[in-house]
């Protein structure tokens, strides 16, 4: 019986693990400027009044009253939102045993189509309150000069690994908006 219950465990635990893949994985770059895109795809016996409804209630109950949220805008003749908020990024431990803190800004674009809905993250920056060189502000880094394959390629072995755990945390984040959007839309099969 405790074979079985294993089994079923590991089962369980392979199917959720293939439910919710990276669908981030890279830094992409378009234009110079760091954008993600992804294209959720939704189930076609909802109308675009139902799909964009689902769309209205996840922004509405996931941004609206956030203190970190900047703006949020609902264009219900185009059928989309678009949110600008931060998020404080716990970066992963790095070498010399400490974890800092990074606050990313964002803006998304979630917009929906005759398919689905595309979901569209840009305008990324990072403050960092704990660099050397902080005064009362902090300093300001956009995300072409912070997580993209060139900048960490060209960053002194110091700042790297600043770089390379800041693009984990990003990308962790950004799997995770999109899972959660995706999920929006799963649960009206």
């Amino acid at each position: 019986m405790k074979k079985i219950i294993f089994i079923v465990l590991i089962l369980a635990s392979v199917l959720t693990q293939a439910k919710a893949q990276s669908v981030f994985t890279t830094v992409p770059v378009v234009n110079g400027k760091v954008v993600f895109q992804q294209f959720i795809h939704i189930d076609q016996e909802l109308t675009a009044d139902q799909r964009y409804a689902l769309l209205y209630k996840w922004g509405k109950d996931n941004f609206a009253g956030n203190p970190l949220l900047s703006g949020i805008r609902f264009d219900d003749k185009a059928k989309s939102i678009t949110v600008g908020s931060k998020i404080e990024l716990l970066l992963p431990q790095s070498s010399n045993g400490v974890r800092e803190k990074v606050i990313m800004n964002y803006r998304f674009d979630a917009t929906i189509t005759n398919a689905g809905c595309m979901l569209v993250v840009r305008d990324i920056t990072y403050q960092n309150s704990q660099s050397s060189n902080s005064s009362f502000f902090p300093k300001t880094f956009t995300a072409e000069e912070t997580i993209t394959a060139t900048a960490v390629s060209a960053a002194s072995e110091t700042d790297k690994e600043f770089r390379v755990n800041t693009q984990k945390s990003t990308l962790f984040y950004l799997n995770e908006l999109y899972d959660d959007l995706s999920r929006v839309f799963a649960l009206e099969k």
